[in-house]
């Protein structure tokens, strides 16, 4: 039974960008096509949230913060990107790109705030970076989204729609943190019962769980806009454009800052992913309580360009690894595991 369970989450898990797509004209044509059962899909997002966003804080571990005091320059650095370059990146590309498409510059600034995945870490590894350092990048970096995020979406999207700040932080945390307490204590109670081996059978599962409530999200809100979508094909291309200009910015920057930081290959691995892989899933969440289906829309396409840039990347590790390989290093690194 769990061999299956593990088999279909890795399914799900690697044709991420396939079954978004997928989820996108399903939900679009089943929109068109029972328009009244549409809207009715609305009363099961609180559901789906949950689905989607408790199977992934389970797999995450926040204890992993502890570790951070052990590069504080570097983990300093990463959250500066993550929090401040980022969402300032993501407001002027709105501004440029988007300005006169409010819902989509909600969307696109919304991007750049969020924290980093969990899928980090997994990608860190393919890359052979230092995945120790990828996963207290992951955990801190959501902690301190909790606070971060209702201050700049008010600031910098706040030209664009009204946002209530309190109402943002008080969701988030009923968002965010609920599921992220009600995750570390099924994890410690499954290792008690089970031991470590017996979270390592579970968590292979519990991505391709998560990404299922993601792709039921995109589903339900493409349905609710479908006449929208189906009348503006173009929207797809104005929304791509800013998308793509972003990762790859973004990237590249991360690269180039290392460079220039005198990181060594493993560490800069970590802090790219780390700054560039974000959490689709929280965006989704509060795309879907606090905006509208267009909104919803941006991040329904996030996977398909933040994959790819993951991907590109990963295939110039070997022209990377050259490049760092004599960069100097100003710092300790972190302990790997």
């Amino acid at each position: 039974m769990v061999k299956s369970l593990q088999k279909a989450a890795k399914v799900i898990e690697v044709n991420l960008v396939l079954v978004v797509l997928l989820s996108i004209v399903v939900g679009v044509a089943f929109g068109w096509a029972f328009p009244a059962e549409a809207k009715g899909l609305k009363s099961y997002t609180t559901l789906t949230l949950f689905i989607m966003l408790y199977p992934m804080m389970t797999g995450l571990r926040i204890e992993e913060v502890g570790k951070a005091m052990m590069n504080l320059k570097l983990i300093s650095l990463s959250m500066l990107f993550n929090f401040v370059f980022s969402p300032l990146l993501a407001a002027l590309l709105a501004y440029l790109f988007l300005h006169n498409r409010p819902d989509f510059a909600v969307g696109l600034i919304l991007t750049g705030t969020v924290p980093c995945a969990g899928m980090v870490a997994g990608w860190t590894g393919y890359a052979k970076g230092n995945v120790a350092l990828a996963l207290v990048i992951v955990a801190l970096s959501l902690l301190i989204s909790i606070v971060m995020i209702p201050i700049w979406m008010p600031i910098l999207a706040g030209v664009y729609v009204q946002i209530d700040a309190l109402g943002m932080f008080k969701q988030i945390l009923l968002t965010v943190v609920v599921p992220l307490i009600l995750g570390d204590l099924t994890r410690r109670v499954i290792i008690r019962k089970w031991g470590q081996k017996g979270f390592g059978e579970v968590r292979p599962i519990l991505p391709g769980l998560s990404m299922l409530g993601m792709y039921i999200i995109v589903f339900i809100s493409m349905a609710m806009e479908a006449n929208n979508v189906l009348h503006n094909p173009q929207y797809f291309v104005i929304i791509l454009i800013p998308l793509t200009v972003f990762y790859a910015l973004l990237f590249s920057s991360s690269v180039l800052f290392s460079r220039w930081a005198g990181f060594n290959y493993e560490d800069m691995v970590a802090f790219a992913y780390g700054v560039a892989g974000k959490n689709i899933s929280i965006a989704l969440a509060l795309a879907t309580i606090f905006f509208g289906p267009l909104t919803v829309l941006v991040l329904a396409l996030k996977p398909v360009i933040q994959i790819s840039f993951m991907a590109i990347f990963l295939r110039l590790v070997p022209g990377l690894q050259k490049q760092f390989a004599h960069a100097p290093h100003h710092h300790e690194a972190v302990a790997r595991g």
